[in-house]
Formats: structure tokens, C-alpha cells, sequence
């Protein structure tokens, strides 16, 4: 009888992608909130850390985003502005409401819009943010030399000016 049971757990732990995908131990909620959320924000390259309790979040600007039950995700803001601009996205419902925060749960298709209101961070990038920082001419070149004068143009010394020279008159 004991062979029995020990296979049925045997047999139940090889098909468990949970198990199996952690080396053959179970992982804990917190372990398993991190693979879903970070699944999720990966192509967005949203940044996820854990947060005091060992869940994941991804922080923003003005609130950040929970993992909720492993079908849904939450957001929290204490940004009482941002409260009808997150309830105003489709399929975002009230979960708690305060005076001056708010929890809302959302299903992971709303993931981007909900981030782009609260301003998620993200992975990655140079930091400089515009493609015209990306051009292959030189810009503004620092020098501690002074530039060549034009042709026509002449440097009067000591006196730091640049006067145009007279053009000699047509005969």
C-alpha cells in the first residue's frame, strides 16, 4: 500500500510544471507570484522587485503594480488625481478606495495601460531616451580652442572681435 501512494505522488510531481520547472521541490507562493509577474513585464521590460513580504511589484512613479491571485494583477497609487484615469481603462475594477489611496484589480492584458498611467519603470536603454542622441554625424563637439575664422572674416588682436573685411570694388 505504501509503494501505491508513493507513486501516486511520484507520478503527480512529474506532471506538476511548478515542481518540475524548480528541480523537483515545490516553490513557495512568493517564488511562483515572481515567475508569473516577471512572464508578464518581461516583453515591456518592466523593472520587478520584491516588496517587504517577498511579493513581487513593479514600481512606479506614481503607485505600483501587485500581483493579485495568479489570474489577475493589482494596482495601488496614492495619487488621488490618477484614481479616474486607472478606473476609466477597461476591465480595471474598484477593490479598495480610500481618502487618499486606492487598489484596483485588473486582468494581465490591461498590463500596459495601466503601467503607462502610473509610470512603471523600466530595464534598459541608454538613459538618454531620444533617437536624435543616436545620429552618426557629430553634434555640439566641446574644444578648448577658439574656431577658424570664415574666409572673409578677420580676428582683430587683443580686441576679441571678428570684422568683416572690405571686398575690393568691382571695376
Amino acid at each position: 500500500m505504501v509503494l501505491a501512494c508513493s507513486s501516486l505522488i511520484a507520478g503527480r510531481v512529474r506532471g506538476d510544471p511548478v515542481i518540475t520547472s524548480a528541480g523537483g521541490r515545490q516553490l513557495s507562493e512568493q517564488q511562483r507570484a515572481a515567475q508569473q509577474l516577471r512572464a508578464l513585464a518581461k516583453p515591456y521590460r518592466f523593472r520587478v522587485r520584491a516588496d517587504t513580504e517577498g511579493f513581487p511589484i513593479i514600481p512606479g512613479r506614481y503607485g505600483q503594480i501587485e500581483w493579485f491571485d495568479g489570474r489577475a494583477l493589482a494596482v495601488y497609487s496614492d495619487h488621488p488625481k490618477l484614481f479616474r484615469k486607472l478606473w476609466a481603462i477597461a476591465n480595471v475594477r474598484r477593490h479598495q478606495t480610500g481618502d487618499s489611496e486606492m487598489r484596483a484589480v485588473f486582468p494581465p492584458e490591461a498590463l500596459e495601460q495601466v503601467a503607462a498611467v502610473i509610470r512603471a519603470k523600466r530595464w534598459g536603454g541608454t538613459g538618454r531616451g531620444r533617437p536624435q542622441n543616436f545620429r552618426s554625424e557629430p553634434g555640439q563637439l566641446a574644444t578648448s580652442q577658439p574656431p577658424e575664422p570664415h574666409s572673409g572674416l578677420r580676428r582683430v588682436q587683443g580686441l576679441g572681435v571678428t570684422l568683416r573685411q572690405a571686398s575690393e570694388p568691382s571695376k
